[in-house]
This record gives C-alpha cells, structure tokens and sequence, in this order.
C-alpha cells in the first residue's frame, strides 16, 4: 500500500482540513460523536450516512494507491542511450511521472485526512484497540 504522506512542502488541501470537524447528528457513537446539528462548524452526517460514505472513502483511497503503484513506470524510465537527446527526452518523461506520483499522493494524504476525522466521529480508532487487545492479551500470558 502506498504511504499517506503529505508531499514536502504541500499545504494546499489538506491544510484546508485542519479546522474542519465531523460530527455524527444523530447521537454519539462509542463516545466518538457529537449529537445535534448545534453551533460548531463542521460537517453533520448521520452515523448510517457517515459509515457509508467512510466506505466510499477507504475504497476510493485502495484504487488511488494501486493507481501509485501501476503508475512506477512513468517515473522510472530509463534511457535507451548516453546521448543527449535520450537522456533530456527521459528526463522530461520521468519529470512528468513525477507530477503524476504527486498529484495521486497528495489526493490519497487528503483522503486520508477526511477518512481519520470521520472515524474518529464514528469512534473507530483501530490501532489503539488492537494495541489494547495485544496488551490484554500479553498480560494475561503471565498470570495462570
């Protein structure tokens, strides 16, 4: 899978982000949400509408990086030749490639962003339960 890092130097639409929240308009959902349509700015989904569109999220993320991965050969050419010709030719097509990896990294980093918030309205926080299931798990091991 295709790291969700933010090009150096890219602020643009993620940066747009920072202040954006999400929130879960019909109640909260395992401590994760917000309830009502109240005061803060931000996007107010119900949890039904919300898990869907995480789901449309997360698989328009998986097409996006396997298109980073199909896509290594229009940044790894090598040239046919040492002349001049081939090498500047090779260079601006690998130049192109290159714009082409950037654009998709920071489409799927953006992605990324939008997908953190929505599960962290809906209360999904994956890595720090399965953490907890392997230290449960770890210190049960010593006490038989």
């Amino acid at each position: 899978m295709a790291e969700h890092a933010t090009p150096p130097g890219d602020t643009g639409a993620i940066g747009m982000l920072t202040g954006a929240s999400f929130f879960v308009a019909d109640g909260p959902a395992g401590g994760g949400g917000a309830s009502g349509g109240g005061g803060a700015p931000g996007f107010y989904l119900s949890k039904e509408a919300m898990t869907a569109e995480l789901t449309n999220l997360q698989n328009l993320q998986t097409r996006i990086d396997s298109q980073i991965e199909k896509a290594v050969p229009m940044w790894s050419i090598v040239p046919p030749g040492k002349d001049p010709a081939s090498l500047r030719n090779t260079d601006a097509s690998n130049n192109s490639g290159n714009y082409y990896r950037g654009h998709l990294m920071r489409q799927s980093a953006y992605l990324g962003s939008v997908i953190q918030k929505m599960k962290d309205a809906l209360g999904i926080h994956d890595a720090h339960d399965q953490q907890a299931g392997k230290d449960i798990t770890k210190q049960g091991e010593g006490h038989f």
